[in-house]
């Protein structure tokens, strides 16, 4: 009995957490997004696509940029606590971000993405080199009152075409 529990936990992780990064995937994302999004309060969804990345894995290989992921994911999850981290693919990721997460408990979403943004953009040593990477995000909240985790990850995705578009603006919430 418990080497089939010990089994059904294995898989259960294997299904919902990426490979590489051992963030959860898009299926935890949708599955446990709504009832993150029902129990929190008020939340944010947010998106981050990494600027600089394609040409350090052209450059210096796969391997390398794994090593990039990896360094992201870990920085991610050191902003976010216990809210969720989403590695959705390739160098794109999301989280859920929770009220009782901020500050304070203020309404302040964009300090929070600031230092998410801050801690991406640190050089980072890999394999003899430092390497940096920055990030656009984009951010949709329940501000407006409820949504559904689909919606939010929608307006999260446009927002952060539009601060991928301005390079001189990290992230964009949308409104």
């Amino acid at each position: 009995m418990a080497s089939l529990q010990s089994e059904r936990a294995a898989l259960w992780w294997d299904i919902n957490h990426d490979d590489l990064t051992g963030l959860a995937n898009r299926r935890l994302l949708v599955n446990a997004g709504p009832s993150i999004l029902s129990s929190a309060g008020r939340c944010a969804v947010m998106v981050l696509d990494l600027n600089g990345f394609k040409p350090i894995n052209d450059q210096y290989g796969h391997s390398v940029g794994d090593d990039v992921l990896c360094t992201v994911a870990r920085r991610l999850s050191r902003c976010l606590g216990d809210d969720l981290a989403v590695r959705l693919s390739g160098d794109e990721f999301a989280a859920i971000l929770t009220e009782s997460s901020l500050p304070g408990h203020g309404s302040d979403w964009s300090s929070r993405i600031g230092a998410i943004a801050a801690a991406i953009a640190e050089p980072m040593a890999i394999d003899g080199r430092e390497l940096r990477v920055t990030a656009s995000i984009g951010v949709a909240t329940t501000n407006d009152g409820p949504a559904t985790i689909a919606e939010l990850l929608r307006r999260a995705d446009l927002a952060m075409y539009r601060a991928k578009a301005d390079r001189y603006c990290s992230n964009i919430v949308w409104d």
